[in-house]
């Protein structure tokens, strides 16, 4: 266990445990749908089975502006690929940054991507198209039309490419302990790297402490 993991996995699993939940993006709704995927940056492309989580980070009340979070679970035949974004300053895309509303809310993956073919780091983004709630509950999202998002790839600051669409379409009644761990370190296409490695890092223990906390309460 190198240091980040001492530093980040202990305290994320019993801060899991004390709060009996995820530490952040505790609660949350499910959906299923399916993505489009239009860019040859994509280790496939087309039409693929989706399971979505839309989520509020810090777990703040009611219509509070918060960090919105959007998981996103490709189903690829080689096995599952895990895009968790956050709405984040459309300046850096990487810092987390509280959002007013849904429909205002612009995704990013936080790290970016390397690809065997592709040294420049790529970061995948989603924004939300028309008739998402402008409040950030969750609430407001049960009685919302189905959800659709533009995905895009940023490989600067400067340079952003379209990438395809992304379609919920079918809500899931499924309670926040039975929700998937979705984990972009681990379920991730082979060949493709997250950047810079020493935040992939950071988030594996994250994630393997915050699921360690949980369990342990579910024994």
């Amino acid at each position: 266990m190198n240091y980040i993991d001492t530093a980040l996995r202990v305290p994320f699993a019993l801060a899991s445990t004390l709060r009996r939940a995820r530490v952040f993006h505790a609660h949350g709704v499910m959906a299923r749908g399916h993505a489009e995927l239009g860019s040859h940056w994509w280790p496939v492309q087309g039409r693929i089975p989706v399971t979505v989580r839309l989520s509020r980070g810090i777990g703040l009340p009611g219509a509070i502006p918060d960090v919105l979070g959007l998981s996103v679970r490709l189903h690829l035949a080689a096995g599952p690929w895990d895009l968790l974004l956050a709405s984040t300053d459309p300046v850096t895309r990487f810092l987390p940054c509280p959002a007013l509303g849904w429909s205002t809310a612009q995704y990013s993956s936080l790290n970016a991507f390397r690809t065997p073919d592709n040294d420049s780091p790529t970061w995948v983004l989603a924004t939300p198209e028309a008739g998402q709630p402008r409040t950030a509950s969750l609430s407001a999202l049960s009685t919302a039309d189905p959800l659709h998002f533009t995905l895009s790839l940023a490989h600067s600051r400067t340079d952003t490419t379209p990438a395809g669409r992304l379609w919920l379409e079918t809500p899931l009644s499924v309670d926040d302990e039975d929700h998937p761990d979705f984990d972009p370190v681990l379920h991730r296409p082979e060949g493709l790297e997250m950047w810079p490695q020493w935040v992939a890092d950071a988030r594996r223990a994250a994630y393997s402490g915050s699921r360690a906390g949980r369990h342990s309460v579910e024994a």
